[in-house]
């Protein structure tokens, strides 16, 4: 029974924009897999949780909000179970997580900033103030093995903003979440902001999906410039999952290359990117 409970394979890969370093990158991914127990059917379940943050620029500390997003979004899915099934409650404890890290971290940093005789200025005072934004998306693949061996793959998603989780079947897209068309990103995202506590009006934006998993199947997870790379139509890449998994293969360095390319050919929006791959393993 424990050899049919397997989860999938996982890669995580980060691109700051062209001319930046990898610390000045202000997306943030977490993969995490789950202990495998018994559900209320009593079924054997084991979960692979991820998530991806897209920091907003314009706002002071994007970066370290989104890494505390993508964190704490593994963290809240992690201890919550179902957490589709109650929204709410899910989105709530994860702002409470959230705001209560993020105004420690703030005490450390301007601790530091002051340590290091560079303390808070009093034109980014209103930068703190206001807070930090990002959008974030979560996943969770589920693997269920009933009691006469019959295994079952799903993946649940919620998602506030334009990161997307595609679901790739035979390296096309079968399935996109939140957006669909390349048309839908605009240039104002719904974002989570490290001062808003309104966990009502943020249930209310968040959306969910969930699908069902075969074998050979994969779900990325990628920030908004390589989710408008998926989704817009090209002759050169009719199947634009294997053209991802044969660079994603070839590792960080190559998909760099790539990400770098397609920029310089005005395919890409020169943005940090963000790809979490999980593949689903073929069935001998």
């Amino acid at each position: 029974m424990a050899d049919l409970l397997v989860l999938p394979e996982w890669q995580l890969l980060r691109v700051p924009k062209a001319g930046s370093r990898i610390e000045e990158c202000e997306d943030a991914g977490r993969v995490w897999d789950g202990d495998p127990h018994f559900d209320g059917e009593g079924r054997t379940v084991a979960s692979l949780y991820a998530a991806v943050s897209d920091g907003a620029s314009e706002s002071l500390l994007a970066g370290a909000w989104a890494d505390r997003l993508a964190n704490d979004t593994v963290e809240s899915m992690t201890l919550a179970g179902d957490w589709w099934r109650d929204l709410s409650g899910f989105v709530g404890d994860l702002m409470s997580r959230s705001a209560i890290r993020w105004d420690a971290f703030l005490t450390w940093y301007q601790d530091d900033r002051a340590a290091r005789g560079r303390p808070i200025t009093w034109y980014e005072q209103p930068g703190l103030e206001k807070g930090a934004f990002a959008t974030v998306l979560g996943a969770e693949i589920r693997v269920t093995v009933a009691d006469g061996g019959d295994v079952r793959r799903d993946w649940y998603a919620f998602a506030l903003g334009d990161s997307c989780l595609f679901h790739i079947r035979d390296g096309h897209v079968h399935g996109a979440f939140p957006l669909a068309a390349v048309e839908d990103f605009g240039i104002t995202p719904q974002l989570l902001g490290s001062r808003n506590h309104d966990v009502a009006l943020v249930t209310d934006r968040v959306t969910v999906a969930q699908g069902e998993l075969l074998p050979g199947d994969e779900v990325l997870l990628a920030s908004d410039a390589l989710a408008a790379w998926l989704l817009t139509p090209d002759n050169e890449s009719t199947a634009p999952g294997k053209r991802l998994a044969r660079l994603v293969d070839l590792g960080e360095e190559s998909f760099e290359e790539w990400v770098n390319d397609q920029r310089a050919r005005s395919r890409m929006r020169n943005d940090d990117v963000t790809l979490i791959r999980m593949r689903v393993r073929a069935e001998a």
